[in-house]
């Protein structure tokens, strides 16, 4: 039995023991900026609350609470959104011991451009075959729905008797988006129509919108020099529909293969993706097909065998790094262009035999 003497003594060595551990942690107080602009941009360098410090439980309350729950529920959770929490892609490297709170399995890396916004409730209605029935379908409205959209639509029928001004307008487009990337204030907006997540797509148009955004110099400089190259000569050559059809699909196929691949290969796949190389591997499949023999030049030095060769070689190169997983390109969005590519170029010879075959029945009943 505890006398009155013992008792009071019991309480003043805890009251020392838990001085003891407020002194060894002490809060630090909210700074002005993540006052400001914590809803958005909450602690934008990588950091590490969890704590080696295993504090001594307190005995007169069984309910320990611990000075990082305090933290949590006191100073951060108020500063992040009520609706949405921000999640981040593995684009960096990342360490398990990152977690911003022990209790989540959540890992918290440097705050860039790859983030996604998700809803709170992490339900995503976006499945993978409900985005593969939405990509089936805007192929089959784009190829179908192309020749009356350059027939009748001011726009896009100046696009048909100026094919190279088309190809133009998006390298423009590719251009416009990429300066929007360097301004902060429009990532959300980019983050959820110009960037495709493997794991939660908020958007279904970002499927066709990252095609159309890079945010790095050499990526957009690359890509829209391979655009000039070979979309101004495929423009000509097939018509100013046939290309924006052909440019559309391999643009949407690309990005369901790029959503197929983790699935197939029964991987996690938590990187984004952008970039118009998917469209471009289609444009250049479908160039390769019809002109197999052209020269191809790689900067000044020109590849042996012509382009059909130097096209079956980049279709080996993706599928080995398909298979072998290797850098950081998204391959599988490389071979879903590339496929379409090559349907593309088999549908253009069809009508070009077809076209020749007509002209020559003319000459043969004229003569």
């Amino acid at each position: 039995m505890l006398t009155t003497t013992t008792f009071k003594r019991f309480l003043c060595n805890t009251k020392v023991v838990l001085n003891n551990i407020k002194s060894s942690h002490p809060q630090k107080p909210v700074s002005r900026f993540n006052a400001k602009h914590g809803k958005l941009f909450f602690l934008s360098n990588s950091i590490d609350l969890q704590s080696s410090f295993t504090a001594t439980k307190n005995l007169v309350n069984p309910t320990y609470v611990s000075p990082l729950s305090v933290l949590k529920s006191s100073i951060i959770l108020p500063l992040l959104p009520k609706n949405n929490i921000r999640l981040f892609s593995n684009t960096n490297l990342q360490s398990r011991s990152w977690n911003v709170f022990t209790a989540s399995n959540q890992k918290y890396i440097s705050l860039n451009r790859f983030q996604s916004y998700r809803n709170a409730n992490g339900n995503n209605s976006n499945s993978t075959l409900t985005l593969t029935l939405f990509g089936f379908v805007f192929m089959g409205v784009t190829f179908f729905s192309t020749p009356y959209l350059f027939e009748y639509v001011p726009l896009f029928t100046y696009f048909k008797t100026h094919p190279k001004e088309m190809v133009y307008s998006i390298i423009g487009l590719n251009l416009a988006v990429f300066g929007l990337w360097q301004v902060p204030k429009y990532w959300r907006f980019l983050q959820r129509y110009f960037l495709l997540e493997k794991d939660f797509v908020y958007s279904k148009w970002s499927l066709i919108g990252s095609a159309f955004s890079q945010q790095e110099m050499w990526h957009l400089g690359m890509n829209m020099l391979a655009l000039w190259s070979f979309g101004t000569g495929l423009s000509v050559m097939v018509g100013a529909p046939g290309f924006f059809s052909l440019y559309m699909n391999a643009s949407m196929l690309s990005s369901l293969f790029s959503l197929w691949y983790p699935k197939i290969m029964r991987i996690g796949m938590w990187g984004a993706s952008l970039g118009a190389s998917g469209a471009l591997f289609g444009v250049f499949g479908c160039f390769a097909y019809l002109v197999p023999t052209a020269q191809i030049l790689l900067f000044v030095f020109p590849i042996p065998g012509g382009a059909w060769l130097a096209f079956m070689g980049s279709v080996a190169w993706n599928a080995a790094g398909c298979i072998l997983r290797w850098g950081t390109f998204d391959y599988a969005a490389h071979l879903g262009g590339s496929i379409m590519g090559i349907l593309y170029g088999w549908y253009f010879s069809e009508l070009i035999k077809k076209e020749r075959e007509k002209r020559m029945s003319l000459l043969r009943n004229f003569f």
